[in-house]
């Protein structure tokens, strides 16, 4: 999987990247992530000048082994905290929202916890 991210409204700087597929992919949109605090589930999506699908991976992380992937648009990722994972579909996203930001993509631990829509 090649990941190629132009500079954007989403995230400012560009981005490229390779990896190494070892099985298909599955929408998602809320994963749970150490923050600064602690562990916190967070809803997500792709952005492609909107919401667009999020799609979490396997991958081969060379030379750390199995790892997940999770990727968005031609755009990047946009996150939000949420209090459950019931509470993705309510998030009402925006690049003006203060409580939102922006990832080009996320490398996680295989077990990490994930909620397809």
């Amino acid at each position: 999987m090649y990941i190629d991210i132009e500079p954007n409204d989403n995230l400012d700087e560009p981005v490229m990247a390779t990896f190494s597929e070892t099985g298909p992919g599955r929408p998602v949109d809320a994963i749970k992530l150490h923050l600064d605090d602690g562990w916190h589930w967070c809803a997500v999506t792709g952005w492609r000048e909107g919401p667009a699908p999020a799609v979490y991976t396997p991958i081969e992380e060379s030379g750390d082994g199995p790892a997940r992937l999770l990727t968005g648009a031609e755009q990047g990722l946009r996150l939000a905290r949420i209090a459950s994972p019931a509470e993705a579909k309510r998030v009402v996203w925006s690049l003006t929202d203060v409580a939102q930001w922006a990832e080009p993509f996320l490398i996680c631990v295989p077990d990490t916890e994930v909620h397809a829509p």
